[in-house]
């Protein structure tokens, strides 16, 4: 925490603008060392300043200084804007440790952020989801948590904990007995309280991971009932090759999709019948298999000029046994339809009439994809994508419940389930993380932040 450290903040890529960040007490006294006349520098005002290497113009740059605590580290921390040519920015890096800083470790300047107390660590973690999101839905998810929705919710709960178990470990000390006894019914809901929010909490992040990660999605269907028409229905341009021949598709073909936000992954799959034709086909079946597998929603297209066939009722039978969501799309409504005879287990199976042909049905279909993300993420929007925040969560949830079977025998028992869900939450937020477990989390933030 006494080094200076310093770090390209922009990637490393080419481009026209790039900043090179500084953080660290000896900030300020680098920079005089790197630009052409020292000064003492306002904070918070951009200056227009020449960078020399040595006797000669490394670049011409714009320099801003923010003093300590009020900066992102909490520490002096100088940005540079330079000009985003890989050598302008590397030399620049070459001098800056010349003269006393090092390079910065990946999300080191994150860390010294949090060590500083200018955020916890799940609005840290949130930096890194709002630096990934690709699309609408994450970013709007990301930027819940980094902006401290997310902590808030976390703190009332420790909060209402730590009141509880104050009140309970009082009384244990009480060996006289002077105080009033706290009423079971009063603990009992103080815990079952928060246990409700937990939950409730723990719940989103089956939404929250695939709002992030984005929903993926495997069409599969019977050797031509228009699966790779429909992909391209979907995606708008012709990606999957179509053709009367039927088993056309022998590999799976992936394409994401952005529909009002949301981030779909699709998955085109080769046509499953009961006999291949050739051992290429018997693996573009296994794949099928395995992108079902591998599915979070799984699109049964069915032609819907023919009904469904006896391969079709064998095919949902291997849908069924994978338990997911599932929709059915009747293709080729453009045709001739006869009527849709389902297994009688796929009856309430929602159903969507598609021509790839003519686009019916196509904005329906992506609607129905991401109906439930849409209304979950429309709520108060407060949702977990983060595997170590509902790991932590189900971990205070469990010694919660079992205080709950502890309440009438009161006691140190009771206390104990308590303290230990509050430090889940404690630890969620940062408070009592170790330094390996703190090293590892930030570790796995780009270089720069």
């Amino acid at each position: 925490m006494s080094d200076t450290i310093c770090a390209v903040s922009t990637g490393t890529a080419s481009g026209a603008v790039a900043i090179i960040r500084m953080s660290g007490p000896q900030a300020r006294d680098i920079l005089n060392r790197v630009v052409l006349r020292a000064r003492s520098w306002e904070p918070r005002q951009q200056t227009f300043c020449t960078l020399l290497d040595g006797k000669e113009v490394l670049d011409k740059a714009l320099v801003t200084f923010f003093q300590a605590p009020h900066s992102f580290t909490g520490e002096d921390v100088v940005e540079i804007a330079i000009h985003g040519s890989p050598y302008i920015k590397g030399r620049l890096l070459e001098l800056l440790c010349a003269y006393g800083a090092r390079p910065a470790r990946r999300g080191e300047f994150s860390q010294r952020a949090f060590m500083h107390g200018k955020m916890d660590l799940v609005e840290a973690q949130g930096i890194c989801d709002v630096i990934a999101a690709g699309n609408k839905a994450a970013h709007q998810l990301a930027m819940n948590t980094l902006d401290g929705k997310l902590s808030a919710r976390l703190t009332q709960l420790k909060t209402t904990l730590a009141e509880l178990l104050a009140q309970i470990e009082v009384r244990l000390d009480d060996v006289d007995e002077e105080m009033q006894p706290l009423g079971e019914t009063f603990i009992t809901q103080q815990i079952q309280g928060v246990i409700t929010h937990i939950k409730a909490l723990a719940d989103t992040f089956s939404v929250g991971r695939l709002i992030k990660d984005g929903l993926k999605v495997a069409l599969v269907g019977v050797p031509n009932s228009g699966k790779s028409s429909l992909l391209n229905a979907l995606v708008g341009f012709d990606r999957a090759i179509v053709s009367e021949q039927s088993g056309t598709t022998r590999d799976t073909i992936e394409e994401t999709l952005d529909v009002n936000g949301q981030k779909i992954v699709l998955t085109d799959t080769a046509g499953i019948r009961d006999h291949a034709v050739d051992v290429a086909e018997q693996e573009g079946m296994r794949r099928t298999v395995r992108a079902m597998e591998k599915a979070d929603v799984i699109v049964w297209v069915t032609d819907g000029s023919l009904g469904v066939t006896q391969a079709e009722q064998t095919l949902w039978q291997q849908i069924k046994d994978q338990h997911k969501c599932t929709l059915i799309v009747r293709n080729k409504i453009d045709k001739m339809i006869v009527p849709l005879d389902l297994p009688a287990d796929a009856k309430g199976v929602t159903v969507l009439d598609v021509s790839c042909k003519t686009g019916q049905g196509v904005q329906a279909l992506k609607d129905a994809l991401v109906k439930d993300l849409d209304e979950a993420q429309h709520s108060d929007g407060i949702l977990i994508s983060n595997l170590r925040h509902y790991e932590s969560l189900l971990r205070a949830q469990t010694d919660l419940e079992e205080a709950l079977l502890h309440v009438q025998d009161g006691g140190e028992i009771l206390a104990e389930h308590i303290r230990k869900a509050l430090f889940y939450l404690q630890d969620l937020l940062g408070e009592v993380t170790p330094d390996d477990v703190l090293g590892i989390i930030f570790s796995k933030f780009c270089m720069g932040k």
